[in-house]
Order: structure tokens, then C-alpha cells, then sequence
């Protein structure tokens, strides 16, 4: 009788659980300004995307650059 018990309130409490993260999983929506940027307009979010990364490439060439100068004008 108490092992029926046990096995109906395991089962009860699984399925009380299952339903709440179910509910919470379908009503979840994301709303990032970054993500919408990839889905609707991808042609903009890409080209912002490779201006980044070559932006902060170009910074890194220049510096390096002006590193390797500045090491040949020291000797």
C-alpha cells in the first residue's frame, strides 16, 4: 500500500513538473535586437558582422606595425 502510495505521488509530481516546464517552453520567446538582426535583415547583420571583425583587424595590422618601426628605429 505505501510503495502505491509512494509510486502515485512520484509519478503525480513528475507529471506536475513536466507540465509547468512544458508551459514555461512554449511561451518563451526571445526578443534581442541582435538576433532579430540576423533573422530579418541577414544581408545588414552580416555586413556589421565582417565590419566588426575587420575593423578590429585592421587596428591589430597597425599596431603591429608601428611596433615593429619602432623595434627597427631602436636598433
Amino acid at each position: 500500500m505505501i510503495i502505491l502510495v509512494n509510486d502515485f505521488f512520484k509519478k503525480y509530481f513528475v507529471q506536475v513538473i513536466d507540465s509547468y516546464q512544458y508551459e514555461m517552453e512554449s511561451t518563451y520567446q526571445e526578443n534581442s535586437m541582435l538576433t532579430n538582426l540576423f533573422v530579418e535583415n541577414k544581408f545588414i547583420g552580416w555586413a556589421g558582422l565582417f565590419i566588426i571583425f575587420f575593423s578590429i583587424f585592421t587596428i591589430f595590422v597597425f599596431q603591429f606595425l608601428d611596433w615593429e618601426s619602432k623595434d627597427k628605429n631602436n636598433k
